[in-house]
């Protein structure tokens, strides 16, 4: 049973998530003081909705617009499933992160619907395990991953763009974009490429040389650039099946980088043994 199945049944529905968010955005009124008012609160977004990132607005006139664009329109979105749920809490926590200035100059009232919303996408998250990831274009949701966070820590200095890919590879609307899955495995390929000769001597040798195995073998790096021929057990597989590969070898990547600490920890550990107590920091 995976996660989601557990949260149906244990009353968190994407639908009625769904539904609520959208409510919070176009019908929720907020009130004006000044001019003794209320306004509905996704009218404050028509006035500065050009001046929002294009990267988040694209094309689109307003927010009813940009959300038939993504096909998130409630009348035609049926059925509401997480993925579109999660789409939607992305879509929100960005266009408001990038409306605050303007958010500021708001009545209290207008800011504490905005402050609503973002509380209930941040509930929604914590209760399906996942989490905000910050990268360049704004914030993403990711799978609470303890090893790719472990693994990211263990990356070497100057590997920032390394680290926000490994991030994107848990992202859930990557799930099906074995193209953009690829990209990221190669790119964690090329990183461990220089550790043969270190792994060799060491007991995770086998797992060093099965990432390899996997990223040579799985259409990720040799087969993308017309090299190598796609084994036997891998040519009638379906999308899904190479997905789940992908998956696999992406774990198995993270090992690898996790275990490369560990060996050197070995090494300061035979260090100590031979009365050398000038051992590296992992901080």
């Amino acid at each position: 049973m995976n996660i989601f199945e557990v949260l149906d049944k244990n009353g968190l529905s994407p639908a009625v998530e769904f539904k609520r968010l959208i409510f919070l955005f176009n019908e929720s009124r907020y009130f004006d003081g000044d001019e003794g008012l209320s306004f509905i609160f996704k009218f404050l977004f028509e006035d500065f909705w050009p001046c929002l990132p294009m990267h988040i607005r694209r094309t689109s006139i307003n927010f009813d617009d940009l959300l038939k664009e993504l096909k998130l329109d409630e009348k035609r979105c049926n059925p509401i499933d997480w993925n579109k749920l999660f789409l939607l809490c992305e879509l929100l926590k960005n266009i408001i992160n990038s409306a605050k200035p303007y958010l500021d100059k708001e009545p209290e009232s207008a800011r504490n619907i905005a402050q609503q919303i973002l509380t209930n996408i941040d509930f929604i998250l914590e209760k399906s395990n996942h989490k905000w990831a910050k990268i360049k274009e704004g914030y993403i949701i990711v799978k609470k991953n303890a090893a790719t966070a472990e693994a990211i820590q263990c990356l070497d200095k100057g590997n920032d763009n390394l680290a926000v890919n490994m991030l994107e590879y848990d992202r859930v609307l990557l799930k099906g974009n074995l193209q953009r899955k690829s990209e990221i495995l190669a790119n964690m390929a090329s990183y461990i490429e220089p550790w043969k000769k270190e792994f060799k001597e060491s007991i995770y040798y086998t797992l060093y040389t099965d990432a390899r195995e996997l990223v040579n073998n799985l259409d990720i790096r040799h087969n993308n650039s017309g090299k190598g021929e796609t084994p036997d057990y891998a040519k009638n597989w379906t999308s899904k099946e190479y997905e789940q590969w992908y998956d696999k070898t992406f774990h198995t990547l993270l090992m690898v980088i996790l275990a490369k600490k560990q060996i050197e920890i070995k090494k300061d550990l035979n260090k100590l043994k031979n009365g050398n107590s000038q051992t590296r920091s992992f901080e």
